[in-house]
């Protein structure tokens, strides 16, 4: 640049000196009179002296040729001070007042030292248009243009090849980055190392499994060092859950995308789900969700157990002292160990209860336990009834059947695992038998032991009848309580009616209008309730969640129910 420099102070020098035009240095074949943009890759570099502004025709060329030695000094100081910028454009200044291809070649070294190749190599190569074929030294101080011109070609290829620095960081990390162009594929690397490329136009393109490939056409000047960074969007699935009851709510990893039902895209990964509602137990599980795909997920929230461990506690204090007490009745006629008895083989079962169930004894197994040992005691009762009337016989029997009764349910309850519902219509069943036997027996009045059989049939008749209708219904516990509620306003309402029909209480006319009202409030109970829950005949109905394609091919879930038949 020195040289250029000082070659063409020479030239202005010279010519602001002798104070008049230098014919061969700045007009004739030293005026640049056409040319072609250069070009880097393929985009065309845009001169700075191919936008000069039209000259004043009132001024003359001594006027311009002192005006742009001006400039070029301001230049030639501005370089020496490291000001590539300020010399640039008082060069520039100068070669539209006096356009000297001498000049281009200064321009380009001065955008050199300022790192802008694609402009000094374009200011070379107009340079190397611009010297004429037979042009000599123009002084004594000045270069021999042939020789010059190889020298220039020479550093013009030597900036062509340096190198860029591309640097692309991505999150995640670990990307694969390719460079390419129309010849192909000139650069890979992975992100976070340093890619040296020469300048152009390249396609970028970052790619990492599970990702979306992320493409971005690059202009790299020569030389230049560039940073990109890439946040890699993860490839999608579709994520279906449904879930019941459908007032449930519903998270994906901790945050909440609605109730009942969810059905998105989402990135492919590994999910936790949860699904809560109140009165129901709470449910989570894990999914995996894969790209490109849809995953769909089913939940089905089990209500709450409600446990009945209070309640069996103290049935099992009260049992134990009525069967202690029945015990001992038949070995102590005179009752004098029958209370104290009672009572201590009460609080025995009453501790044994309370240290023995567990904490989370369910509601089902404590309903049936209690019915059972009930029933247990009345059957020991009118069974021993049938061939005795002696108390100190009915009732050692009676107590010994509250035991096995209570036995007996506890681990049925257990066995089968029983739902409230089941020993609810269980109970519901084997109530309204016995209560139809006794009615019976009252009904008709007959000996003792054909009324304690009536009793017995009635009972065997309704525990039965409840099994079998466990087997194949399924009712909530409110629904057998309205039914038990029916049944209950009938036996009142029949009784009531007898009452004003009939001014007498003749036994047998009340048993008959209780067992027909009965009889009606039960089955109108059960008609007016039949919509409170849905029966489960023949087998378990649940939801089902599948697939089908529509008419264009694309995948949709499905919803529906299946059952066993």
């Amino acid at each position: 640049m020195r040289v250029g420099l000082a070659l063409a102070l020479c030239v202005l020098g010279g010519v602001a000196r002798a104070d008049g035009p230098d014919e061969e240095g700045i007009s004739g074949s030293d005026v640049d009179v056409s040319h072609d943009n250069g070009y880097i890759g393929q985009e065309a570099v845009r001169l700075e002296i191919d936008d000069c502004k039209a000259l004043d025709p009132s001024v003359t060329q001594d006027q311009l040729r002192t005006e742009a030695s001006e400039h070029y000094q301001r230049g030639e100081t501005l370089y020496l001070q490291g000001d590539y910028e300020g010399t640039v454009q008082e060069l520039v200044a100068a070669y539209c007042l006096v356009p000297s291809y001498r000049m281009l070649k200064s321009i380009g070294q001065a955008y050199e030292r300022s790192l802008e190749y694609e402009k000094a190599i374009a200011y070379l190569d107009r340079w190397l248009e611009a010297v004429p074929n037979d042009a000599k030294k123009a002084s004594s101080c000045d270069v021999d243009p042939q020789e010059d011109k190889e020298t220039v070609r020479r550093r013009i290829k030597v900036l062509e090849a340096l190198p860029s620095r591309v640097f692309v960081g991505t999150t995640p990390e670990g990307a694969q980055v390719t460079l390419s162009n129309d010849t192909g594929v000139k650069a890979r690397a992975k992100s976070g190392e340093q890619i040296q490329i020469v300048g152009g136009r390249y396609d970028m393109n970052v790619h990492k499994d599970g990702f979306q490939d992320h493409n971005e056409p690059i202009d790299v000047r020569i030389g230049k060092p560039y940073t990109f960074f890439v946040p890699l969007v993860a490839k999608t699935g579709t994520l279906s859950i449904q879930v019941t009851p459908s007032e449930a709510r519903l998270y994906v990893d901790d945050r909440y995308v609605g109730t009942g039902r969810f059905d998105e895209k989402i990135a492919g990964n590994t999910y936790t789900i949860t699904a809560e509602a109140p009165g129901h137990l709470r449910a989570t599980r894990k999914v995996k969700v894969i790209q490109e795909r849809t995953s769909r997920e089913l939940i089905s929230l089990e209500e709450i157990p409600q446990t009945g461990r209070r309640q069996l506690i103290i049935a099992a204090g009260a049992g134990a002292a009525y069967a202690g007490g029945a015990l001992l009745f038949g070995v102590n006629e005179d009752g004098k160990i029958f209370g104290p008895g009672a009572f201590a083989i009460g609080g025995a079962g009453l501790a044994g209860a309370y240290f023995g169930l567990r904490d989370d004894l369910p509601l089902a197994t404590s309903n049936l336990t209690i019915t059972s040992s009930v029933a247990g005691g009345a059957l020991g009762y009118y069974a021993a009834n049938v061939f005795s009337s002696k108390d100190d016989v009915r009732f050692p029997i009676s107590g010994a059947g509250t035991l096995a009764g209570a036995a007996l349910g506890y681990i049925a309850s257990e066995r089968f695992d029983a739902t409230v519902g089941d020993v609810a219509l269980y109970n519901s069943a084997l109530l309204w038998g016995s209560t139809t036997g006794v009615l019976l027996a009252r009904s008709f009045d007959p000996p003792r032991s054909i009324s304690s059989g009536l009793v017995l049939s009635g009972m065997a008749i309704g525990g039965v009848g409840g099994a079998m209708l466990t087997r194949y219904f399924e009712i909530s516990r409110q629904h057998s309580v309205l039914i038990d509620l029916g049944g209950l306003a009938g036996v009142v309402g029949g009784l009531a009616t007898q009452s004003l029909a009939y001014n007498n209480t003749d036994d047998q006319r009340v048993a008959n209008f209780a067992l027909g009202g009965m009889a009606i409030g039960l089955v109108t109970a059960g008609i007016l309730s039949r919509n409170v829950d849905e029966p489960r005949v023949l087998g378990k109905v649940t939801p089902t969640l599948g697939a089908a394609t529509d008419t264009s091919g694309k995948a949709t879930a499905t919803y529906g129910l299946g059952g066993q038949w």
